[in-house]
């Protein structure tokens, strides 16, 4: 884009949503990946988005839309980045219906501001996404961004009962409904949650809530090995018992969630009425003493804090490079393994994360930036890891990495059969390629 372009384009977005609301020249906090956008801009309301696109739309210049951008990095690098598109002023709740358990909220309402005001009504929406504290309801839906407590309560995609969404033109639709039982016409809620903003834009989200729990406790295993933790983990998935969330840690990540401990761990919460977190956390302890693993129980504030810290794990620990593998759940400790193997004397403190009731292993570490050998060698590694487990129906995503990995490395790896239904999607929504173009898989 020339000087006397973009000044032209300036002046259209600041009719759009007013001159404190266009950031130029763009600051290093939203540069994505090695690639500056010429504008950010920071719309109000659902018009102002669409007013945007069709403007972006008749330019051709390419949008890239943005929550709180914590997960800017996430996605290959960018072909071109030219207005990045903040929903940040966007965080009302529209609606909110406690008597039917739903709720309607702008794209920028933040997580934890949703859930206070949930509160008083003993509901929530029990979502934790890494860096949780700073999420958006928008950019959740956009990625269908989770934490351990999928384990207990789903993915976010499973919790989405309506979307108002701006194509590329410009043109505003709306998928699904406000009600939990909407079974009209396609379901557009599955195709937009996801789609990581290549889609369409996300400016509305009606959810489906849940009551939020009574009480609850974690309750961690420890061991100097791997072995009796992943007994403890199959015997709890065999039991009668039911937590919320199940996590394998090992010694680097406890260092920092529970210093006294740093030894390999298995986390297991417990989201209930009091009553049941009592007898599950008893069943638990039993469990223990029988595998003859130390115990630690935490309850209520030091057991929310545990997880709370362990979402932010990688603001605390050194990290560069951050992998996700889905494996199936009965494998999750041999890519537990796999992954120490392939990554362990390539990246400084290394640590893991992984969940033995659905099969993700969040792997993460500090690289030596601007080292050619060491990135080349993490991007064979990341390879050879990939190509491992797509034998065993297990996939690597690269959520997080400098410039020079995804120069090497395709972050979403091979999507299969998939991707020409992907690319007509991508051409029917999008056909000038304006949203977020080469960040999704296979460059869409």
């Amino acid at each position: 884009m020339t000087p006397q372009n973009a000044d032209g384009v300036e002046r259209e977005l600041v009719s759009i949503v007013g001159e404190a609301n266009v950031l130029r020249p763009v600051p290093e906090t939203y540069v994505i990946d090695d690639r500056r956008p010429a504008f950010v801009v920071f719309p109000e309301t659902s018009e102002e988005v669409a007013a945007l696109l069709r403007l972006a739309h008749a330019r051709e210049l390419a949008v890239v839309p943005m929550g709180s951008g914590r997960r800017l990095s996430f996605g290959n690098l960018p072909e071109r980045v030219d207005i990045l598109l903040s929903t940040r002023r966007m965080n009302r709740i529209l609606e909110y219906e406690p008597a039917d358990l739903t709720a309607s909220v702008e794209a920028g309402c933040a997580l934890e501001a949703f859930n206070r005001a949930a509160l008083p009504h003993r509901q929530w929406l029990p979502f934790d996404p890494p860096d949780a504290d700073r999420a958006t309801l928008g950019g959740i839906a956009a990625a269908d961004d989770f934490g351990p407590l999928r384990h207990g309560y789903g993915r976010p995609r499973d919790s989405v009962i309506g979307l108002e969404v701006v194509q590329a033109d410009g043109t505003r639709i709306r998928a699904g409904g406000r009600v939990v039982k909407n079974v009209t016409g396609y379901d557009l809620n599955k195709l937009f949650v996801g789609s990581f903003g290549t889609l369409g834009v996300l400016v509305r989200v009606n959810f489906k809530l849940r009551p939020s729990p009574e009480a609850e406790a974690t309750i961690l295993f420890f061991d100097s090995g791997w072995e009796r933790l992943e007994a403890g983990a199959r015997q709890i998935l065999q039991s009668e018992l039911l937590p919320a969330a199940l996590v394998f840690a090992n010694e680097e990540a406890m260092s920092v969630l529970l210093p006294d401990h740093p030894r390999k761990a298995l986390l297991v919460r417990f989201l209930e009425t009091a009553p049941a977190v009592v007898y599950q956390v008893e069943r638990a302890k039993a469990l223990a003493h029988s595998l003859a693993v130390e115990l630690v129980e935490l309850k209520d504030e030091a057991s929310r804090s545990i997880w709370e810290k362990l979402g932010r794990l990688h603001r605390l620990l050194p990290t560069d490079l951050r992998l996700r593998l889905s494996v199936l759940p009965a494998r999750t400790v041999e890519a537990l393994w796999a992954s120490e193997r392939a990554l362990g004397e390539k990246l400084a403190r290394l640590h893991i994360l992984a969940q033995p009731g659905t099969g993700i292993v969040h792997i993460g570490g500090g690289l030596a930036i601007g080292e050619e050998h060491i990135l080349s060698s993490c991007a064979q590694a990341i390879l050879h890891l990939r190509m491992m487990w797509a034998a065993h129906r297990g996939r690597v995503i690269v959520e997080h990495a400098p410039p020079e990995i995804k120069r090497y490395v395709d972050v979403w790896g091979d999507v299969g059969t998939s991707l020409p239904l992907m690319r007509a999607l991508k051409h029917a929504f999008d056909p000038k390629r304006i949203l977020s173009p080469g960040r999704f898989v296979a460059g869409l």
